[in-house]
């Protein structure tokens, strides 16, 4: 499999089945490469803004269908500052007709947003899967367990800086993109729970800010829209305050926007789709220049 097939996954929300791609390293196995949150030697030189801490507290979501405004699920988010970092805890659930999700991510992060473990299930029209993933004790690797289809699996992987886990409708992980677009680290990633674990590039774009209201105030919403994949990409795009506080992720390719309450953008911005080409539609799956799926969508 060369590296340039790494787009045509299918990403499913948490994903029945999980894979991973290395860029630097194409194999069989897709072999998954993480961030290495405690290798000073790895970040030596790096040079980026630093980003406000992570405001702690709780956010509620709501989950509405982009092509008819319908409200059809909602998610939480908790922030809690720990000893040398984070806890992230978020769950959610949809409801749309013939497919139903809910999902539970406990996230634990050290200061600089590197995960240290992470803690995630979820259901997908009855059938249960989680994904784990917790640092060994030498801080270089992951140990990765997945559990799908009644199977158990696992692996090891090399661990990087500046890396979101991206299961789908988790603020969890919008928060994390919310202050990587504030910080500018020079390399970004994304982890799609797929198989055991998809490793693609992420590139955040700086988009013009946007006017809108919170909590029944006028509010500048930063906006960053963030490309998945080289090609055939999707995006995410991310709304937040200067202080990090994540106001609404849209998902335009999956029809979906998370949007926090009380926050209303006066006149959400045209999206422009990621450069490449569709892949084929997957298991009946519409491509991503469809109409609006009525459910999320395989890329």
């Amino acid at each position: 499999m060369r590296c340039a097939e790494v787009a045509r996954f299918e990403h499913r929300i948490l994903c029945q089945d999980f894979g991973s791609n290395s860029p630097g390293r194409c194999v069989k196995t897709m072999r998954l490469i993480l961030f290495s949150a405690l290798a000073p030697a790895i970040f030596a030189g790096a040079v980026f803004a630093q980003a406000p801490a992570v405001p702690a507290g709780q956010a509620h979501f709501s989950i509405v269908q982009a092509n008819d405004g319908k409200n059809v699920g909602s998610a939480d988010c908790t922030v809690t500052a720990v000893s040398g970092g984070y806890r992230i805890s978020s769950h959610g659930d949809m409801k749309i007709p013939k497919f139903t999700y809910s999902f539970t991510n406990e996230n634990r992060l050290d200061g600089q947003l590197n995960i240290v473990r992470d803690q995630l299930s979820g259901t997908v029209n009855g059938s249960q899967v989680t994904f784990g993933m917790n640092s060994d004790p030498s801080g270089r690797q992951f140990q990765v367990s997945i559990v799908a289809s009644g199977k158990t699996t696992s692996n090891s992987f090399d661990r990087h800086q500046h890396t979101a886990l991206l299961p789908d409708l988790d603020p969890a992980a919008y928060v994390a993109m919310a202050h990587f677009a504030l910080a500018h680290p020079p390399t970004t990633w994304i982890v799609i729970p797929k198989q055991n674990g998809l490793l693609v590039p992420a590139d955040y774009n700086a988009q013009p800010d946007v006017k809108g209201t919170f909590h029944g105030q006028p509010v500048d919403a930063h906006h960053t829209s963030v490309a998945i994949s080289e090609e055939n990409g999707f995006t995410v795009e991310v709304y937040y305050t200067s202080e990090g506080a994540l106001l609404e992720a849209d998902l335009p390719e999956q029809n979906f926007y998370v949007i926090r309450d009380d926050f209303k953008l006066q006149s959400r911005p045209h999206y422009t789709p990621p450069r490449g080409q569709a892949p084929p539609p997957d298991q009946g799956q519409p491509p991503q220049n469809a109409a609006p799926p009525t459910q999320p969508q395989s890329y």
